[in-house]
């Protein structure tokens, strides 16, 4: 398995003054894509011993995902449409205490990508609000859903020392 392609339905509300999707409601599409592969079940099988209706969330047990970081890079505007609008979201990494999201914000069949972003999801302990390492069956979940980073075009040249 790979990404998966997520339907987000807009709503007029999600439109500003401008009349393009607005940027805040960009980042709740990722978050919205985010929360939905973390919650879904996950294929029988995938993650040795786990029970059948396991989630990545599931796997945690008293854990918890905060981000790290979020980078989105906008390409096109987004104008309201009743149909929904996609986001393919895949993993590009997996460290120690985190992992690399990525996202195509896009038409059902690509033809058009409106945004491309990045999160930096970190592990934590929920009692001391620090980082905690991934342990195998969380890796193993985050296996099913690996693909490539995403590509920013625009991406800022790093400043020289």
């Amino acid at each position: 398995m790979s990404s998966l392609l997520i339907p987000i339905q807009m709503r007029f509300g999600d439109i500003d003054s401008y009349g393009h999707v607005n940027n805040v409601t960009m980042l709740q599409y990722l978050e919205d894509a985010r929360v939905r592969l973390m919650s879904r079940p996950l294929p029988e099988g995938a993650v040795a011993g786990a029970p059948a209706d396991a989630t990545f969330r599931s796997l945690l047990g008293e854990r918890m995902t905060v981000i790290g970081r979020q980078e989105v890079e906008y390409t096109e505007q987004l104008l309201y449409r009743a149909d929904p609008v996609f986001v393919r979201v895949g993993v590009s990494s997996v460290g120690g205490s985190s992992f690399v999201l990525d996202y195509a914000v896009q038409e059902e069949d690509g033809s058009r990508v409106y945004a491309v972003a990045q999160t930096v999801v970190v592990v934590i302990d929920r009692e001391t609000g620090r980082s905690t390492r991934l342990d195998e069956a969380p890796r193993s979940a985050l296996a099913q859903w690996a693909d490539a980073p995403a590509r920013f075009a625009r991406r800022p040249v790093p400043a020289q020392a």
